[in-house]
């Protein structure tokens, strides 16, 4: 019961991502930018689920994690001065959820094929109307039905959370300053006493 508290934020944002931004269709090709994260990592599951073929990024520390969620690849953590081309791409649908600057969001842009969608949690990625590229960002909102959905996957063993760490509620500050430093290896539990 205490991890269920790592899916609400993190599922609904790993489920409107895809679904609701990018309109995910089964067979479509899919970058997912940040795989390895909390938010990443429910995404690169829900769309293996929905019959999409998935490029999971992320740091080699989660490529046998991200094989186990069914993957079609794993790679990362993404060059972008390599292209599309050296991860498979382009990609019908880019997700990102890795914050970097906007001129590095811009170059995300090159990775979605003609008529493609990129969603993002991390700032916005630019669409390119001259390709028919659609560019979309999440405002996550509460949604029961969405999270009941969520919760049926957990129970029948289609999505698993990850969550890395149980931590007090005394050490609450520092789990913030390695978040900030991106020391975290995946989703933190706080433990009230």
């Amino acid at each position: 019961m205490v991890d269920a508290a790592a899916l609400p934020l993190t599922g609904l944002a790993a489920w409107q991502t895809p679904f609701e931004l990018a309109e995910l269709k089964p067979g479509q090709t899919v970058l997912v930018n940040g795989a390895g994260g909390a938010v990443g990592s429910l995404v690169v599951q829900l769309a293996v689920d929905a019959g999409a073929h998935v490029t999971a990024v992320d740091a080699p520390q989660h490529a046998d994690r991200l094989r186990g969620y069914g993957a079609d690849r794993v790679t990362g953590p993404l060059d972008l001065t390599a292209g599309p081309g050296a991860v498979g791409g382009p990609f019908q649908v880019v997700v990102n959820h890795v914050r970097v600057a906007p001129e590095e969001l811009a170059r995300l842009t090159d990775y979605v094929a003609d008529g493609g969608v990129s969603a993002s949690t991390a700032g916005p990625i630019p669409g390119d109307p001259s390709r028919g590229v659609r560019g979309a960002s999440l405002w996550v909102r509460s949604d029961g039905a969405q999270l009941a959905e969520l919760v049926a996957k957990v129970d029948a063993g289609k999505l698993r959370i990850h969550v890395a760490a149980h931590r007090p509620v005394a050490e609450l500050a520092a789990v913030h300053e390695e978040a900030g430093a991106g020391l975290l290896p995946g989703k933190t539990v706080v433990l009230a006493p």
